[in-house]
């Protein structure tokens, strides 16, 4: 829901939301607003206060923007995650990266059989680790706050002792125009490289929003992948680059 979206936003930006202003703000009643905060409150994400809310101090802040960080774009996310889903055979070895939508596509694998799965991510771990169709294999190393994933150099090397029939790539942006994929953090483009190389197809999972995101950290090549799920068509004039690279595009729609 684009509402509770952009409340999310000004939690992490703002640090605190008032609802007298959320509902000036966003055109809403105080009553519905104040719903949006009972939601994210139940979620763990947020602590309401008399008038107000916060993001939950109970948790540390980096996990509490995670959290929050499910809640942007939340139905595009789930969309891509069941298209997703759909081009994973039984039977598969398969790498899942640190992210927000790769961890709705590890909850739409529960059903999965046969199907080998090495991550990185704590909690897309969490999700999988009672599957009882699922191999799990968990990627250790320097253990990386703000995406709940481990990073680093044992990281890199036990991800280079295995080989995967499918990766599913995460992104902070897809800067097109450049022709590379933006990340949020210098200690992720190492561990995503590492998977990239010793897998046979990599699949991008990115909502639309995130097509012509530059950020300062991006020295992924897009060229390395192979198919883009998104939830929507991207912009007129990413296709041709997309074309150019070879880039197979799906839509969630």
């Amino acid at each position: 829901m684009e509402r509770r979206e952009r409340i999310c936003e000004q939690l992490l930006e703002l640090g605190y939301v008032d609802v007298a202003e959320l509902s000036r703000q966003l055109d809403a009643d105080p009553v519905t607003i104040r719903r949006d905060l009972q939601r994210l409150e139940a979620q763990g994400t947020a602590r309401r206060v008399h008038g107000g809310a916060y993001p939950n101090s109970a948790g540390q802040g980096v996990e509490v923007e995670f959290s929050l960080r499910m809640n942007f774009h939340a139905d595009a996310k789930r969309r891509i995650a069941g298209r997703v889903a759909a081009l994973i055979k039984n039977g598969d070895t398969l790498y899942l990266d640190a992210g927000t939508t790769t961890l709705m596509v590890a909850q739409e694998l529960l059903n999965h059989k046969s199907l080998v799965v090495a991550t990185n991510s704590l909690a897309v771990a969490e999700v999988l680790k009672t599957a009882p169709g699922l191999t799990l294999f968990m990627v250790g190393g320097q253990y990386l706050l703000r995406n709940q994933s481990f990073t680093g150099p044992i990281a890199e090397a036990a991800i280079r002792s295995l080989r995967f029939r499918k990766m599913i790539l995460a992104t902070a942006g897809i800067d097109y125009k450049n022709e590379v994929l933006t990340q949020s953090a210098q200690e992720e483009v190492p561990i995503k490289k590492a998977a990239m190389s010793h897998s046979e197809e990599v699949i991008l999972v990115a909502d639309r929003s995130k097509f012509g995101k530059p950020t300062l950290i991006s020295m992924i090549n897009l060229a390395g992948v192979h198919k883009i799920v998104t939830d929507a068509a991207p912009p007129q004039d990413a296709l041709p680059v997309l074309q150019n690279l070879n880039i197979e595009l799906i839509t969630a729609d």
